[in-house]
């Protein structure tokens, strides 16, 4: 028995469905009797990872992203009026943009899909790295505050990644970690190949599912501490576990078709004009984080963590 990737565990893996990252490759999502987490197997290649992450994937909202940053900039200034700032999974790097622009904290990112990094490094002149954080190679005890929003359930190794930033960051450090529920994300792929007898794509390229258990068992294995717990995207976690009902097109979204190979090799496109004025994009971002509530919850789609690393 192959041992799991989070725990490596041998124990008995329990088959859930068929699913697919790309149109061509198919795997098995399997559940681990051990630490309860999901998984992709085998783990896709880094040709599917390369074609999935291409431009069409960081199509977001320049202004909403950038609106986030000088919100986060704010928070940041309270804790203290400078220090190092590390975003895992930064994008197009809008995010440490803002923050760059409304503060005085160095910023640094880490991202995997090379149109990315490209635009992120030509067009604003940020300092990021492409690949995984390892291959960054920053210094021990580094960032003051590291920043990781839903990437753990994207990487090849989350054990790795937990790790590694735990090296890095200060003894007084901070790690926001924002992980989708394993449980609820994995619903609606599940019930798509019971229903339909097909592989369900994962919408949105996650590879690893983490419930509420796994969650906490591998952030205290990483040598971390919660300092904060919350539950976040309600509505959409509803929907997911059937309280709510589901959108119309939800069957569509899981389907694995050729067009999509044709989608992912489209380039990368940027709002070019701003709607809104700034503070509206700051205000989306802080009603939407009022949404969240204290503790964790399988009915909510999203658990955000604050975390700071535990004595050595």
């Amino acid at each position: 028995m192959k041992e799991c990737p989070i725990c490596r565990s041998r124990d008995e893996k329990r088959f859930m469905a068929k699913v697919c990252l790309v149109v061509d490759a198919e795997h098995d999502l399997l559940e681990c009797g051990d630490c309860g987490g999901m998984y992709f197997d085998p783990l896709p290649a880094i040709e599917h990872l390369s074609r999935f992450y291409s431009g069409s994937y960081y199509s977001f909202s320049r202004w909403h992203d950038e609106g986030k940053g000088a919100v986060y900039a704010k928070r940041l200034n309270r804790l203290k009026p400078e220090g190092n700032f590390l975003d895992v999974g930064c994008a197009t790097g809008f995010f440490i943009h803002g923050i760059k622009r409304n503060s005085r904290w160095n910023v640094y990112g880490v991202e995997f899909g090379g149109d990315a990094i490209r635009f992120a490094r030509d067009e604003l002149g940020l300092e990021v790295t492409e690949g995984c954080l390892l291959d960054a190679g920053f210094p021990d005890e580094f960032f003051d505050y590291i920043h990781i929003n839903n990437v753990l359930e994207h990487v090849l190794d989350p054990v790795e990644l937990l790790q590694e930033c735990r090296r890095i960051i200060k003894p007084d450090g901070y790690l926001f970690l924002s992980v989708p529920n394993g449980y609820n994300d994995s619903r609606s792929m599940i019930e798509y190949y019971r229903i339909e007898k097909r592989p369900a794509r994962s919408i949105n390229g996650h590879i690893f599912f983490f419930p509420r258990r796994t969650m906490i068992s591998l952030i205290e294995k990483s040598k971390f501490f919660i300092e904060k717990k919350r539950t976040g995207s309600i509505k959409r976690g509803l929907r997911n576990i059937g309280i709510l009902p589901r959108k119309k097109n939800w069957k569509s979204n899981h389907e694995c078709k050729e067009s999509q190979l044709a989608e992912m090799r489209s380039g990368i496109t940027i709002e070019s004009d701003k709607k809104y004025p700034d503070f509206y994009y700051r205000y989306r971002y802080i009603r939407s984080s009022m949404n969240n509530i204290p503790g964790l919850y399988d009915f909510g789609l999203d658990y955000l963590f604050l975390l700071r690393p535990m004595s050595r």
